[in-house]
């Protein structure tokens, strides 16, 4: 998923329709369907700490730990589907894989995004949402044991309740998701480029100091012969001692920030200086760095100015 394409408003507002269908799905856990209810709210409670993590920052969950969640619900939900094949249940098990593995995919680490895929699952879930807006079918109890298979006059009644809004709503947001991931997928930098980086940075501060040093020397002028005499009668008085101790070097013009495993050019700019609106110089003096590309711990970030207070 692109994250510069997810707006922090839009994350809002479906965080507040997700967590309307993470209630629906939790007040059916004591029904008979409460296997099928349970998978539900989990897909709901990841999308909620997705949209969370953009719009409010939220990082209490490591984004592998979300990754092994859900790749091990996808792996429940194939073992029950094959234990309770033949029984009779109505329970929508192919949708449920999909949805789970969808929601690990969500998790994975960029390089593993690739636009086809993701344009698969837009279809998929797009042609989801219009179902469960639509409604689902009303079943009719039959009565006896009719042979007749011919269809009925009437078509069924289309239900559209609680379940069916939240259903919808949880279809939007993956919709969303992948809709933002069919653009351009933000990768991490190759390792030489990243090694590279780390490089300038780390030697920029010490190029920085020891150049006053060097323009001191080269701007010194050369002793004139006229002059030696007079500058050797005043050496004892003029002369440094060997032992004094050096000026001061002054101290390296820019800041830097530590980056902690995870966070991204966009983050640090919204925690060091309140707003994002700082994100386009702080992208221009880390060059090679995107502003989406997570971070690894302890990466050294260039500061365009002083964090604000």
């Amino acid at each position: 998923m692109n994250p510069d394409l997810l707006s922090a408003n839009l994350s809002l507002a479906f965080m507040a329709i997700i967590a309307a269908a993470l209630l629906a799905h939790l007040t059916q856990l004591a029904t008979r369907r409460r296997l099928l209810h349970g998978v539900y709210a989990a897909t709901a409670a990841g999308l909620l700490y997705l949209f969370g993590e953009k719009a409010l920052g939220w990082s209490f969950v490591p984004r592998d730990v979300l990754l092994a969640v859900y790749a091990a619900l996808f792996v429940a939900v194939a073992g029950a589907a094959l234990l309770r094949r033949g029984k009779g249940e109505d329970i929508p098990w192919i949708g449920l894989l999909i949805e789970q593995g969808a929601m690990a995919y969500i998790f994975a680490p960029g390089a593993y995004w690739k636009p086809p895929l993701a344009a698969l699952l837009l279809l998929y879930f797009l042609l989801e949402l219009f179902s469960w807006l639509k409604g689902r079918e009303e079943t009719r109890a039959t009565a006896g044991a009719s042979t007749d298979n011919r269809p009925p006059l009437y078509p069924p009644k289309r239900v559209r309740g609680a379940r069916e809004m939240a259903l919808a709503g949880a279809a939007a947001a993956l919709a969303y998701v992948f809709a933002m991931g069919t653009g351009k997928v933000p990768a991490p930098p190759a390792p030489e480029e990243q090694a590279n980086v780390e490089q300038q940075t780390a030697e920029s501060p010490a190029s920085d100091q020891t150049a006053p040093a060097e323009n001191q020397t080269a701007e010194a002028p050369a002793p004139s012969e006229e002059s030696k005499p007079a500058e050797t009668a005043q050496a004892p008085e003029a002369a440094t001692p060997p032992d004094a101790a050096p000026a001061e070097k002054p101290a390296a013009p820019e800041d830097t920030y530590t980056a902690k495993a995870g966070e991204t050019l966009k983050t640090i700019a919204r925690k060091l200086y309140g707003k994002a609106d700082k994100l386009r110089a702080l992208t221009a003096a880390n060059p090679g760095i995107k502003p989406g590309a997570k971070l690894k711990a302890g990466q050294v970030i260039k500061l365009p100015e002083p964090p604000a207070k």
